[in-house]
């Protein structure tokens, strides 16, 4: 990497240290007895928005990892806050979602992301040859 080459900012492994970090704050202050834990662990939907917005962010507006976990933390806001059944009478509107999201990328083509996991490893160095009398810098089998 260059010194010019900075990684992003905002990323997925800051969302997920934030998120864990703000987890063990909430269930410190718990286990101290300063404040319930369980009203703020109710907002556990929030984490996976986090998530979902990095994702965005990082890969690009119609990558589907992003739209996959804001479509889970949509789906736990209204599991957590909405009324009985709501999610029963909306979970079209996630086909809809996702509907929209494939028919953008088929409209307007995303480049391929390289995988992380799976570079070319370097090639290996030129051995240099300890015989003096062999002016090759490569070792001859």
């Amino acid at each position: 990497m260059n010194a010019q080459e900075h990684p992003p900012v905002f990323s997925v492994k800051l969302v997920l240290g934030l998120v864990v970090i703000a987890t063990g704050l909430i269930l410190l202050a718990d286990s101290l007895h300063w404040y319930d834990a369980w009203y703020l662990l109710a907002w556990w939907p929030l984490a996976l928005a986090a998530f979902g917005l990095a994702r965005l962010i990082q890969d690009g507006p119609l990558r589907l990892r992003g739209h996959i976990w804001l479509g889970f933390a949509v789906a736990g806001f209204i599991s957590q806050f909405g009324p009985w059944g709501l999610l029963e009478r909306w979970w079209p509107a996630f086909l809809v979602w996702g509907g929209t999201v494939v028919t953008l990328r088929a409209i307007f083509p995303q480049p391929k992301l390289a995988r992380r996991g799976r570079r070319n490893p370097p090639s290996p160095e030129p051995a240099v040859s300890c015989d003096p009398d062999n002016e090759s810098t490569q070792v001859k089998s």
